[in-house]
């Protein structure tokens, strides 16, 4: 398992007896973990595999939220809180999840006071992410909300060469699919990325990163 952001400070040694209060549990690919409106009981880190994050709004609209791999967490806030899940997990390969539920949490962090300071870390760091975002599909141009979208891949381990339907960049992006093939073409002109059938490749992540900012 890559290096995850829950255990930064610690020794291998150390990681090793922190996973001992989780619990493992294998997913097959196109399973889902826990659906949007569930009573939460779990924080998952991901040991092996890719989990989707998405939520469906009024009408049946399905939003990706962004996809998860090796190291990464998901589902801290119920957690924490004890409330529903705000979004659906679904797994898009064959995975290794840990589940961490309350009371291991607990006994967790009186052994590691440090998991629950960079717990906090993790959640301020996505804040910021999503006080960004929404500023940018609120407002920018579908462009820009497709090299966002592009580069909150990048930012997830993934990447630079994406193979991936349209449908599924739009969902991630906010838009429609026939927005996504002109923003990619737009993208593909101004040399941000390549295109190739049923792939995106990104060349050029500094460009990339201009345009979701309306420099470029």
């Amino acid at each position: 398992m890559r290096p995850s952001p829950l255990f930064q400070g610690f020794s291998p040694e150390e990681v090793e007896e922190a996973l001992v209060y989780f619990r493992p549990l294998p997913y097959p690919k196109g399973r889902l973990v826990f659906r949007q409106g569930d009573l939460g009981q779990a924080l998952y880190l991901v040991g092996r595999g890719q989990v989707r994050l998405f939520r469906l709004h009024l009408g049946g609209q399905e939003r990706t939220l962004g996809y998860l791999g090796e190291g990464e967490i998901f589902g801290e806030m119920s957690l924490l809180e004890g409330k529903e899940r705000t979004a659906s997990a679904l797994t898009e390969a064959e995975s290794l999840l840990y589940a961490l539920y309350p009371e291991e949490y607990f006994a967790l962090i009186r052994r590691f006071p440090l998991v629950a300071h960079n717990l906090a870390r993790i959640l301020a760091a996505r804040l910021r992410e999503a006080d960004l975002e929404m500023d940018l599909l609120s407002f920018e141009e579908a462009k820009s909300r497709v090299a966002y979208a592009l580069l909150k891949l990048l930012r997830q381990g993934q990447g630079p060469l994406f193979r991936l339907r349209h449908q599924e960049l739009a969902a991630l992006a906010g838009t429609s699919r026939e927005t996504v093939t002109r923003a990619l073409h737009e993208l593909r002109a101004l040399g941000a990325v390549r295109l190739g059938p049923g792939e995106v490749e990104v060349v050029a992540p500094e460009l990339l990163e201009e345009v979701a900012f309306g420099l470029a």
